[in-house]
């Protein structure tokens, strides 16, 4: 049983990048060298762009395919790329390493639109080497200082969908913006991106708890949580279990580790940040929150943040809220009677086909580009934050129990992408090519 349900994994597979297209267009021959460059290059583009390592390896093959390059095999690792090739005589390995860092969204569109067009035959392979090459360098849609306003943004969302008093939008609003200002500087500082998440958790929590929390008479929490969630890994540990879930162990294990050493360090900065403040006295929680409405008006102000803080391709957005809703919408009415866990899953399995859908559009954007930012509305990312500040604090049987039910979210909802990439395939997706007719 569990063998068939592994089987079916791997075959209806699809959480990111366009559908494999069962018969490519072949293009004349080039250079074998440049070929076996631009797979090594493009695998690696594609792990960056939070697909599968199985589906890495499908897309090299077809691309290889495409190319007329035989006797070529791939192993393929989060982090690098092993290319066989086979001579008729000693064969000849090549290997790629490359980096964890993810790829913007509109990296991320350019990257799909580039192995589609491979696929229909438009491009021949110094061309699209040429094309990865620029995508990768290319700089940002929006400049520093509009991409720090996004993170203000999205993190007033994310505040937005906590349902909070509003005496606490103007602090969600300046913490963005200083998350958003070290996340630009770590992009130009090698060594601050390797301690980022740390040094920004100790930062926020210390300040939020010596000082914040105490001027507003709110729960230090109610501030703290929405602006780390974007630090989760939640797209980590949910594809992590998924490639273990269709038997990649090793790839699995490997992106397994590294998100819950990422939760980790975080759960280490929110500590050092609360013995640095000490804890509040308790507040007299006399405001009242904003609304019902609060939590579906954060949907759309996450949505253009995320727009603008992730580089999003034009002519995005709209499609992007779609999704975003969809998730939301979802996950919030289901979860009054599924509960937290059912009401990730259904979420994920509903979101995916939606993805899909709006990708066979000619209009439409990659799956990736509106799939990726709706992790931080299906992956529990208040639920997980709360446990890990109440683990440093004096109920840490509770915080032991939140932690864990947001790990057994994250799992609730690869599951749910394994479902709904067969249900991708029953509305035409999984068979047809990406841009549609």
């Amino acid at each position: 049983m569990g063998s068939d349900v592994a089987e079916f994994a791997r075959r209806r597979l699809e959480p990111f990048g366009p559908a494999v297209d069962p018969e490519p267009e072949p293009v004349p021959a080039s250079p074998p060298a440049i070929v076996l460059d631009l797979l090594r290059h493009l695998g690696l583009a594609l792990s960056r762009g939070g697909d599968a390592t199985e589906r890495v390896r499908q897309i090299l093959e077809q691309v290889a395919g495409v190319y007329a390059a035989t006797g070529v095999t791939f192993f393929v690792v989060p982090t690098g790329v092993f290319v066989r090739v086979d001579t008729g005589g000693p064969s000849r390995m090549d290997f790629e390493a490359g980096t964890s860092d993810p790829l913007r969204l509109d990296q991320i569109d350019a990257l799909y639109r580039l192995v589609d067009d491979i696929r229909h035959g438009s491009v021949d392979a110094e061309s699209a080497s040429t094309r990865l090459d620029a995508l990768l360098t290319s700089r940002p849609r929006f400049g520093g200082v509009v991409s720090v306003l996004g993170s203000g943004v999205l993190t007033v969302g994310l505040g937005l969908m906590l349902n909070p008093r509003a005496s606490a939008l103007p602090v969600f609003l300046t913490i963005g913006f200083l998350v958003g200002g070290l996340r630009w500087w770590a992009d130009r500082e090698r060594m601050l991106s390797v301690v980022l998440p740390v040094v920004t958790a100790t930062l926020v929590t210390a300040t939020v708890f010596e000082w914040v929390a105490p001027a507003l008479d709110a729960p230090p929490l109610e501030i703290v949580i929405p602006t780390l969630v974007t630090f989760l890994p939640g797209a980590a540990l949910t594809v992590a279990t998924v490639e273990l879930s269709t038997g990649d162990m090793l790839a699995g294990s490997a992106r397994l580790v590294y998100g819950l050493e990422r939760l980790l360090v975080l759960t280490f900065g929110i500590a050092l940040g609360v013995e640095i403040a000490g804890f509040p006295p308790p507040s007299g929680g006399s405001a009242a929150s904003l609304g019902g409405w609060a939590p579906w008006a954060g949907v759309v102000v996450f949505g253009i943040g995320q727009f603008i803080a992730s580089s999003a391709p034009r002519g995005t957005l709209g499609w992007l809220l779609v999704v975003l809703y969809v998730g939301y919408g979802v996950q919030a009415l289901s979860g009054l009677v599924l509960g937290t866990l059912g009401a990730s899953f259904l979420a994920a399995t509903v979101v995916l086909p939606v993805c899909y859908a709006i990708q066979s559009r000619r209009s439409g954007p990659p799956v990736p580009v509106t799939f990726l930012p709706t992790f931080w509305l299906l992956v529990p990312g208040a639920l997980g934050l709360q446990g890990v500040a109440r683990i440093v604090g004096a109920d840490q049987a509770a915080g032991l129990g939140d932690f864990i039910s947001a790990l057994l979210s994250i799992v609730a909802i690869a599951v749910g992408v394994v479902v709904g990439s067969g249900l991708s395939e029953r509305i035409g997706r999984a068979t047809s090519t990406w841009r549609g007719v």
